[in-house]
């Protein structure tokens, strides 16, 4: 099969008739696609090439433009389009390492995704889940989710696997929340109430760092501001409410290069000994809740 067939093959598949009550005139789309398929012609066909099939055909039926990936901002804003294919290969190969097909399957077939642990909050139930975000592609290819049977996905931290310099790491590529309102301030302060202290964007990047020690990843490599997706030209509006950097150094987070910041997954502990005793009993629950939520993940991702 040709380069050009395959191209053809794709766009018909994507931008089939079934979806042309969605993109209109469809046929400008079909045009741009093989447009722009042929001018990215080496990173759409690495992107294409190098996913194993059955995995790439799960991928293209759960997001149907799963493929124009090289076609626009991923992780950063910046980057070439072969990058950008590099990045999302190298997740995927990095996932089928670590990950058993069964697993793989459920975080990337079900819409609630894998869920690793869940807990009760005045009779409200939470769950920590691995899913494939669609909405959230841009800032990567898994999502670590919170998830309130009240209000849906609470928190979602959205990331990929990789390689850089021989080692595994996990790059932070976006962090989103609830909106900021009375109800939701609320639910919050109880959430970290209960949570012996943590704040729930710390709670997600500490639960994220569960998953890397679980899977023998060292380092989370979380994106600046500035480089963010959504600080790119065409998203000129801005959609970027989060300040990273000041989370990312509230955590501990040293500056790893111009896009990136560096958190170490295996951070040593607070010294809680020389604490008052309310705060010393906090930090020993906190504790012993996250030990518990390892031990769960370690027999969900390990089975």
């Amino acid at each position: 099969m040709t380069m050009n067939k395959s191209i053809l093959d794709h766009c018909r598949t994507i931008y089939s008739d079934e979806y042309a009550d969605i993109y209109r005139p469809i046929w400008t789309y079909r045009v741009k696609f093989i447009a722009r398929a042929l001018f990215y012609r080496k990173s759409f066909k690495y992107l294409a090439d190098n996913i194993e099939a059955s995995l790439l055909e799960l991928l293209c039926t759960r997001t149907h433009r799963f493929l124009e990936k090289p076609f626009r901002p991923y992780i950063i804003k910046n980057g070439t389009a072969f990058d950008r294919s590099t990045l999302v290969v190298d997740h995927y190969n990095t996932v089928s390492k670590l990950v058993s097909p069964e697993l793989i399957h459920e975080i990337y077939t079900d819409t609630e995704g894998l869920t690793l642990t869940s807990f009760e909050i005045d009779n409200i139930l939470y769950s920590v889940r691995l899913v494939y975000e669609a909405r959230y592609q841009k800032e990567g290819d898994m999502s670590l989710v919170l998830h309130s049977q009240e209000d849906g996905n609470f928190y979602t931290l959205s990331f990929c696997l990789g390689h850089e310099n021989g080692k595994r790491f996990i790059m932070i590529g976006g962090l989103q929340g609830p909106r900021s309102c009375e109800e939701n301030n609320a639910k919050i302060k109880k959430l970290t109430r209960k949570l012996y202290g943590q704040r729930p964007k710390s709670l997600m990047v500490g639960l994220l760092s569960i998953v890397a020690q679980v899977w023998g990843i060292e380092t989370l490599l979380a994106v600046k501001t500035q480089s963010h997706t959504y600080a790119a030209r065409r998203y000129s509006k801005g959609r970027i409410k989060t300040d990273y950097d000041a989370l990312w150094i509230e955590l501990g987070g040293t500056e790893y290069d111009r896009h990136f910041y560096s958190i170490d997954v295996n951070a040593p502990r607070r010294d809680i000994e020389g604490m008052s005793r309310s705060k010393r009993s906090m930090y020993r629950r906190r504790y012993e809740w996250l030990d518990n939520t390892k031990a769960t993940f370690e027999e969900v991702l390990k089975s």
